[in-house]
C-alpha cells in the first residue's frame, strides 16, 4: 500500500486499486510511479495469475491532476516529458490485466485502461481522450494501439474529435468488453479473472497474451513461425498433460508451471 493505490492478493488475483477519491483517482507523478511499481510487483508474484485495476469512489481515473492549474502542460515549467512514463507497459507484462473501470476514465485514465487487456465499464459514466480539447497530443500509446483496437476511422475519431462516450458506446465501437451498472464493474471483472485463474494454465496465458502483442505487427508467416516456438514450448510443459487429464477426470487442473520459474527463455 502506497499514499496514492492499494495491492492486494487473493486468490489468485492480484487487485491494485487507485486511492485518491477524495480528486477522482487523478495521476500524479507519484502515482505513475506507484503503479508502474504495483504492475512489477504483480508480474514478479507467481501467486498472482491475473491482475485488475480499479478506481476507489465513483471514478476510475478522472485524467491528469491539474491541481498545477495553467502551468500543468506548459513545457517551459516542467519540460519534456515522456509520453509512456510508467516503468512498465500493461502490456508487457506477461500475466492478463483487466481494467475494472467503476466509473469515469478521461485523458491518461482511459489509457491506463486501453492498455490493459480487458476492459469491463460502468455503463452511465464518461470515458474519452479528451486531450485534443486541452491543446495536448494524446499518451500511452494511443495513436499505435487505439487503430489496433478499434480501427482506424474510430480511433481518428476518439483522438480528433475527442467526444465522451458513454460505457455502452464504448462497448459498441469494441472498446470495452462488457459494459454494466457501476456497483457491478468491479464484481464483473473479478468473475472474469476467477475463472481464469481456477481453469486456465498461468504460463500458457502469459504466452498468449506475448503471443497477440507481439504478433499484431507481424505479417501471418511470422506469426505463424512465433507461435509454434510457443506451442512447441508449452508442449513440452507438464501442464500440456495435466490440462487432457484434468478434463478426462471431470476436475479442476492443478497447474504446475509459473511464469516466473517456466517463461521461455528465448522470449526473453
Amino acid at each position: 500500500m502506497t499514499s496514492t493505490l492499494t495491492i492486494r492478493c487473493s486468490d489468485g488475483i492480484g487487485l491494485i486499486t487507485l486511492n485518491r477519491p477524495d480528486v477522482m483517482n487523478t495521476l500524479t507523478g507519484e502515482m505513475l510511479g506507484d503503479l508502474g511499481a504495483a504492475y512489477l510487483q504483480c508480474d514478479r508474484d507467481d501467486a498472482v495469475k491475473v491482475i485488475v485495476v480499479t478506481g476507489s469512489g465513483k471514478a476510475f481515473c478522472a485524467g491528469a491532476d491539474l491541481s498545477d492549474g495553467g502551468n500543468t502542460f506548459d513545457s517551459s515549467q516542467r519540460g519534456d516529458i515522456n509520453s509512456c512514463p510508467l516503468a512498465v507497459q500493461a502490456w508487457e507484462l506477461r500475466k492478463p490485466i483487466i481494467a475494472a473501470c467503476n466509473g469515469h476514465a478521461i485523458g491518461v485514465g482511459l489509457s491506463i485502461a486501453t492498455q490493459c487487456d480487458i476492459r469491463v465499464v460502468a455503463k452511465d459514466s464518461k470515458y474519452g481522450f479528451l486531450q485534443n480539447r486541452r491543446g495536448v497530443v494524446t499518451d500511452f500509446g494511443m495513436t499505435a494501439l487505439l487503430p489496433k483496437i478499434v480501427g482506424m476511422e474510430a480511433a481518428f475519431e476518439l483522438l480528433v474529435r475527442a467526444p465522451k462516450l458513454s460505457g455502452d458506446e464504448l462497448q459498441a465501437i469494441g472498446l470495452a468488453s462488457r459494459s454494466v451498472d457501476a456497483d457491478q464493474v468491479l464484481d464483473e471483472a473479478l468473475a472474469i479473472a476467477k475463472d481464469m485463474v481456477d481453469n486456465c494454465s498461468p504460463l500458457v496465458m502469459g504466452m498468449h497474451k506475448r503471443l497477440l502483442w507481439d504478433n499484431v505487427d507481424k505479417s501471418i508467416a511470422d506469426a505463424i513461425e512465433h507461435e509454434s516456438d510457443g506451442l512447441n514450448y508449452s508442449m513440452r510443459k507438464p501442464d500440456a498433460l495435466e490440462g487432457g487429464v484434468a478434463f478426462f477426470e471431470k476436475r479442476a487442473p492443478a497447474w504446475q508451471a509459473t511464469i516466473n520459474n517456466d517463461w521461455p527463455e528465448f522470449w526473453g
